[in-house]
């Protein structure tokens, strides 16, 4: 994950040895599937969180950092990514229940993690829905009432979470959802229905995606007199 140069937040990690072992492979939407894994007893993380992650045994080349869909509520350990052509994805592909890795690392940049007590607007672009599905879970299971919009472009109709999503936003009266199709837009239109579904410029922000849309997203923010210090990013990388 790459951040924008101009943020200067301190990066927070922790170095670690944990063995993970895979519960399940499976795919969300065509072109992109979502690993579970059991999580260990005394693994303890944020929503917003990423790791890194390695297969035992093994070095692949390749991007291995992956933000967490899962919530700290929930028993198991969740990574959601798009099919790609590293090693890394190939092997996380093919993976199967039972086989083992082991988190390197985890963490999380710039304070990527929910604000409470504040209104707030989170922006995800693809699979940069990945940690917003952790921090809504958490919403739901903690039965927090906070006020947050979620904007959510995707080039096809199959938005990843998609039924889960509208679930929680029939039970969480504070949510509201709104789904942009992307496919076949200008850069300027998409910017353009973007601004349209933010209801107030005046609360944090949070942006989740591939490393142009969060860029250009960011931009277009700080245009309409967002201030920095509300933005928080977590760019994917396209490996």
């Amino acid at each position: 994950m790459a951040a924008i140069w101009y943020h200067c937040y301190l990066m927070v990690h922790k170095n670690t040895n944990i063995t993970i072992t895979v519960k399940e492979n499976r795919i969300e939407t065509p072109g992109y599937r979502s690993i579970i894994f059991h999580r260990p007893q005394d693994f303890v993380f944020e929503s917003g969180d990423w790791i890194d992650i390695e297969f035992t045994g093994y070095t692949w080349k390749g991007g291995k950092t992956y933000s967490l869909a899962s919530s700290p509520t929930e028993p198991d350990l969740m990574i959601t990514f798009k099919d790609g052509v590293s090693e890394v994805k190939q092997a996380l592909a093919k993976a199967n229940p039972g086989d083992r890795l082991t988190i390197k690392q985890y963490g999380n940049d710039y304070k990527f993690t929910l604000a409470t007590n504040k209104t707030s607007t989170l922006i995800a672009g693809g699979v940069g829905i990945a940690p917003f599905r952790s921090m809504l879970q958490e919403m739901i299971d903690l039965k927090d009432n906070n006020q947050v919009s979620l904007i959510y472009l995707n080039q096809t109709p199959e938005f990843l979470f998609m039924s889960e999503l509208n679930e929680w936003a029939n039970r969480l009266l504070g949510l509201n959802i709104t789904y942009l199709i992307t496919k076949g837009l200008k850069k300027k239109d998409k910017m353009k229905a973007l601004l349209l579904a933010v209801q107030s410029f005046d609360q944090a922000f949070y942006i989740a995606g591939p490393e142009g849309m969060v860029e250009s997203t960011e931009h277009l923010l700080l245009d309409s007199g967002v201030e920095l210090m509300n933005i928080k990013i977590d760019s994917f990388g396209g490996y």
